[in-house]
């Protein structure tokens, strides 16, 4: 993620008009990459040796353009046929590392982007979807599916901008800034204790993911969930322990914090890996309900 920008060198100049080239830039647009008159964009376009100095953010711009990171493009580690469809304002077209497996919806990651805007700013959400080949233009349909490996990416992305493990675990707690003002959200709200809680997340497993399989029971004041992810769906995500871990802890606290949305304090499981393998992980969390038997008064703040 690029900060400081100096007038472009001889070779950057060269590798901007290879990446032009490569994605199929029309010229009529090149003056909104490298800000010249029209009559100085042709000199430029033509001549190698023309003494223009080009705005040292083209690269940015062509960003913009394209939705994909400076750094990729810069280096060439990026998919021409998906630039040039951005470019072509196809700004839903995913990255193939994001299109097998669809499971999962662009929803449940709403909340986090909301963070990052609140809390660094537009632009530094829209480098981080940039960094990963994604348009922020992708947000404005929530619907949209995605697969798991996205989430993963997304979280190692923050992790290396910044992020700190205690931030990285607030984003589970935020996720009344998508899903509180949603049917789903309301069905929380509506809830008289905690059974009523979990028992709509029962149900609503599906509104989130179909990437995990789920079997929960309630069993006295207890409510047990059992979740099975099967890595041989998710290839991506095979070989990186880290990621997996960084999401399943990420998963786990965000199963505490819908009580939340019924004006409840977050109730943490207690958690057990049953299984880590290089196909499959298993975990199973209990929550214990009689932590809290009745509906306390509301936390939230409309």
């Amino acid at each position: 993620m690029k900060t400081k920008k100096t007038p472009q060198t001889t070779d950057e100049s060269k590798r901007l008009r290879e990446v032009i080239r490569e994605i199929g830039l029309p010229l009529r647009r090149l003056q909104d990459v490298i800000l010249l008159t029209p009559e100085e964009c042709l000199t430029w376009w033509s001549n190698k040796e023309a003494n223009h100095t080009v705005n040292p953010n083209a690269f940015s711009r062509l960003t913009e353009i394209v939705a994909i990171g400076e750094n990729h493009l810069y280096t060439g580690d990026y998919d021409r046929d998906l630039a040039r469809k951005r470019m072509m304002g196809d700004y839903l077209s995913l990255p193939h590392r994001y299109e097998d497996n669809q499971n999962s919806f662009l929803r449940t990651s709403a909340h986090i982007i909301r963070y990052i805007v609140l809390t660094r700013g537009q632009h530094f959400a829209d480098q981080i979807l940039y960094s990963l080949n994604v348009s922020p233009m992708l947000y404005d349909n929530l619907d949209v599916r995605i697969n798991l490996t996205y989430f993963a990416d997304l979280l190692e992305a923050l992790s290396k901008h910044g992020f700190q493990q205690e931030e990285l675990d607030t984003l589970a707690s935020v996720i009344f800034l998508s899903l509180q003002e949603t049917k789903l959200g309301q069905s929380f709200k509506e809830s008289e204790n905690l059974f009523d809680i979990y028992k709509t997340l029962a149900t609503n497993f599906d509104y989130f993911d179909s990437n995990f399989e789920y079997k929960s029971r309630f069993v006295g004041k207890k409510y047990i969930l059992k979740t099975t992810l099967p890595l041989t769906q998710h290839p991506e995500l095979k070989g990186s322990p880290q990621k997996i871990k960084r999401l399943m802890r990420y998963r786990r606290l965000l199963s505490a914090w819908f009580p939340y949305l019924g004006g409840m304090a977050p109730l943490f499981p207690k958690t057990e890996v049953v299984r880590f393998s290089d196909d499959v992980v298993e975990t199973q969390y209990v929550f214990d309900l009689k932590q809290h038997a009745m509906r306390p008064t509301k936390l939230l703040v409309v």
